[in-house]
């Protein structure tokens, strides 16, 4: 009798406290850097901040370019390990959407922008500590 509550007590344990943990989503509040290659400007260097809020992300989007200058995040998703969102650039005559995805390897944001023109790039960004 003794064996079968402590079996019984074991898998509730395992159940609720130790299930939740490998099934927890990574948060990724905080602010990420890192570099990306600009046909025709060349390398550029990239800071996303991200908050949570809820079950969704927010946040900003800056470049050394400044093509965006703490942009909004629109449209964001983080869902199996991949985030998703928008943003606005301005490039000294027009306004125009970015759409990112990036997908967590690690430590890292990895991933490509791309333009509605089809120019495209590659990201990947640290957590800054």
């Amino acid at each position: 009798m003794k064996k079968l509550i402590f079996l019984l007590f074991l898998t509730v344990a395992l159940v609720f406290v130790v299930g939740p943990l490998f099934g927890q989503e990574t948060d990724l509040t905080g602010t990420w850097e890192g570099t990306t290659y600009v046909s025709n400007a060349g390398d550029d260097q990239v800071t996303l901040v991200l908050k949570k809020e809820g079950e969704t992300y927010s946040g900003t989007f800056t470049d050394s370019m400044q093509l965006a200058i703490e942009s909004k995040l629109e449209n964001t998703k983080f869902l199996d390990g991949t985030l998703t969102a928008e943003f606005m650039i301005f490039n000294g005559a027009d306004y125009i959407r970015i759409s990112l995805t990036l997908k967590v390897s690690g430590e890292l944001l990895v991933g490509n922008w791309e333009e509605p023109s089809g120019q495209t790039g590659t990201l990947e960004l640290k957590r800054k500590v």
